[in-house]
């Protein structure tokens, strides 16, 4: 038979214990969407939390990556508790980066999401080795409180930060409504944000990232495929001029 990955079993609810250091009473439990994992909203008697079963095998790498974002000042959820494929988060309500880019067009969103690269790319750099998120999707961030809190440090990984700046102006870019001049303008306007707060040059050295992060998606989104093809040449010549 096969395995209800959708259901807590005895292994979360251990994790869940020794995350709150005592036995827990469940009032509610969510399953919340995921492309890879599966995660949950639990609320107890304690205090409501993240419970994350890594089904990618990750769940070592994001837990020591969430540690050392939360000890370098991050905004990102504080980890709770580990075993073994199990997670344990602090539960960060807000509102979804998502919807305030795509139906809202939250201009301070958007310059947000500049300066919260901007301070994790400045303090995951070691000894000249840089750190990035390498999941920079727009669905990973939420506005709490006026501060974006970054969600998802599974693929955490050495590589080039416009990788990330890349990914995450396709994601905006590439989600509904498409490719509108005022996406454009929140995108230039997260580019700038990073670019005075970092102060690396961002605007043109992320173009062709975001071209290759169009072409990926492409791929994956067969409705779509024409667009963005077309919208990922385009960029390769440069971004386009707003009256």
């Amino acid at each position: 038979m096969a395995q209800d990955l959708t259901t807590l079993d005895s292994y979360g609810w251990d994790a869940l214990r020794n995350a709150l250091n005592q036995r827990v009473v469940l009032v509610n439990e969510r399953l919340i969407p995921s492309r890879r994992n599966r995660v949950w909203i639990v609320e107890t008697d304690v205090r409501p939390v993240i419970l994350k079963r890594s089904l990618s095998r990750r769940a070592e790498n994001e837990f020591g990556a969430l540690l050392r974002a939360r000890e370098r000042g991050l905004d990102v959820p504080f980890p709770l508790h580990r075993s073994g494929d199990y997670m344990v988060l602090e539960y960060v309500p807000g509102e979804r980066c998502d919807s305030l880019i795509n139906h809202l067009f939250s201009a301070e969103a958007a310059e947000k999401l500049g300066s919260w690269f901007a301070r994790f790319h400045r303090e995951f750099c070691d000894d000249d080795s840089q750190f990035i998120m390498a999941d920079a999707e727009l669905t990973n961030f939420q506005l709490y409180d006026g501060r974006i809190v970054g969600m998802d440090l599974e693929d955490s990984c050495h590589g080039e930060p416009m990788e990330d700046l890349g990914q995450l102006i396709s994601s905006i870019l590439g989600s509904e409504p498409v490719f509108t001049p005022i996406k454009f303008d929140l995108c230039m306007r997260l580019l700038e944000c990073y670019e005075s707060e970092s102060g690396m040059e961002a605007v043109e050295s992320s173009r062709p990232f975001v071209s290759k992060h169009l072409r990926t998606a492409a791929a994956t989104r067969p409705l779509f495929r024409k667009t963005l093809l077309e919208a990922a040449r385009s960029l390769e010549c440069g971004w386009p001029r707003l009256a």
